[in-house]
């Protein structure tokens, strides 16, 4: 499809928005590949109708997506990239955060996903995997039995199965979520460190066997557990 069937001249409020809007189109359809270059900003400017400050509030917010990468010089512009994970994630994060959302909610969030991550890492992870998620839960132990309380109880287990997932996508919304989780501080009760341990264990016996539903199953009993105790201690 021709780049120019994506622009059209734009009239009304929030310009810039609606620029953002026909550019985030053109790359995400493919009309603009990774690593070419959008047109001139002169050439935006006389396609939109627009100020050239209005194209510029535009690109800016397209970078700020992750979706272009500004360069500067004779042979500069904007240029498309494929969009870092690892950004929107932090994205993700801060608009759950500046959102304030009830604890409850996350630990809800995380019952509606977890449990189908740890089924397909079930199908997905290999030995090293496996290694790495019996380190974490080993690392776990060993923190409870110095008394250290001052992280949650193996966070890096549940990123590993995360990435055991291999998917960027789910591995992004659990990280985001596991991030907001453990700015807030909730631990629970002290005595329930042995009983989330043993519930990632029994999850990473699941995994191992590659028994899915299984995996699935104790997952979403270890994630139900949490959810209670939130709601037990909320005010």
């Amino acid at each position: 499809m021709e780049l120019a069937t994506f622009f059209q001249p734009i009239r009304g409020y929030r310009l810039s928005a609606q620029i953002a809007e026909q550019l985030q189109l053109a790359i995400l359809s493919g009309a603009v590949a990774e690593g070419e270059r959008l047109p001139p900003e002169r050439e935006l400017v006389e396609r939109f109708g627009a100020s050239r400050a209005s194209v510029q509030e535009a690109v800016h917010q397209l970078e700020l997506q992750g979706l272009v990468t500004i360069r500067r010089g004779s042979n500069g512009g904007a240029f498309v990239i494929k969009p870092d994970f690892a950004k929107v994630s932090a994205m993700l994060e801060t608009v759950i955060r500046a959102n304030r959302f009830d604890p409850r909610e996350l630990y809800q969030a995380r019952l509606l996903i977890e449990p189908g991550v740890a089924a397909i890492a079930a199908s997905t992870a290999d030995a090293n995997t496996v290694a790495a998620l019996r380190g974490a839960i080993e690392a776990s132990k060993q923190r409870v039995e110095r008394g250290e309380r001052t992280t949650p109880v193996s966070p890096n287990f549940h990123y590993l199965l995360a990435h055991a997932a291999r998917s960027d996508l789910l591995s992004m919304l659990v990280s985001s979520l596991l991030s907001v989780r453990g700015s807030q501080r909730h631990f629970g009760r002290p005595s329930s460190d042995q009983i989330r341990i043993c519930a990632h264990e029994r999850i990473l016996d699941a995994i191992e066997c590659r028994d899915t539903e299984a995996a699935r199953q104790a997952m979403t009993e270890h994630l139900a557990q949490l959810l209670d105790e939130v709601t037990v201690t909320a005010p």
